[in-house]
This record gives C-alpha cells, structure tokens and sequence, in this order.
C-alpha cells in the first residue's frame, strides 16, 4: 500500500510515488491512466479544499489497483454536461471515469473520498499468494 498527504507532496511528487508503486507492485496497470487519474483527483482536492489538503490511498488488492483521494470538501464532484473548454476546469472527473473501470464518491464525516478501481492483469509476480503491495 502507497499513502501520500498533502503536508508532504505535492501533485506531481503524487504522480511519481504513483508510477514506483505500479512499477514495483502492479508491472500489467496502465500507468499512464494512474498517473492521469491521480494528477485530476489530487489536483482537484488541491483546488477545491480550503486548505488544498488531501490523501492518497494506492493499494493492490483481489486482482484489483485501488485508488482512493480523501479532501476534506463536502462538495462532491459531479461530471458536467458539455464542459466548457475554457481552461477552468470541469473535464477532471469525466476523464477518472473514461480512464478507469469504475469509479464512486463517497460522502466521509469531514468531506469526502473519491474512488476508482482497475482490474489487473493476471499471471504477473504481483499476483502470487503472499505478494504484498
């Protein structure tokens, strides 16, 4: 399991602790679509949070790359109908959904967390019994 806070990285310093977790523990996930979906997640609670505070959760488990994104802002995202292509934003959680196999938001006492699930590849070493990720 990989965990960042946003006291200690920044959305790009997130991408890179991303892309060593795959390269250790999931060699099959599509990399690039992580590194996609963390840099929308953690660039959107950077964003949308009063103190740009956020957590990030990576974790392999039941054949399946876990990412979570816990901000403290209530608001929970919703995907918009023709965004505007003006440069402000609005095309981050569409992206997170088209980039992942399912994605959920779920309210948590302080804000909320943001979810998305691949399925991995089978018959890498990462899938052995007793591979920890």
């Amino acid at each position: 399991m990989f965990t960042a806070h946003s006291q200690a990285s920044s959305p790009a310093d997130a991408r890179r602790l991303a892309a060593a977790y795959l390269d250790a523990h999931c060699p099959g996930a599509d990399a690039e679509a992580v590194q996609i979906v963390v840099s929308e997640l953690v660039t959107n609670a950077v964003r949308h949070t009063p103190d740009g505070t956020w957590s990030l959760v990576l974790r392999r488990e039941e054949g399946q790359l876990i990412l979570e994104i816990t901000d403290d802002s209530p608001e929970l995202p919703s995907p918009r109908v023709d965004p505007p292509l003006d440069g402000r934003g609005g095309l981050g959680l569409g992206l997170v959904e088209k980039l992942s196999d399912h994605t959920a938001v779920a309210p948590t006492a302080r804000g909320k967390t943001i979810t998305a699930w691949w399925k991995l590849p089978t018959g890498h070493p990462s899938e052995r019994p007793g591979s920890e990720g």
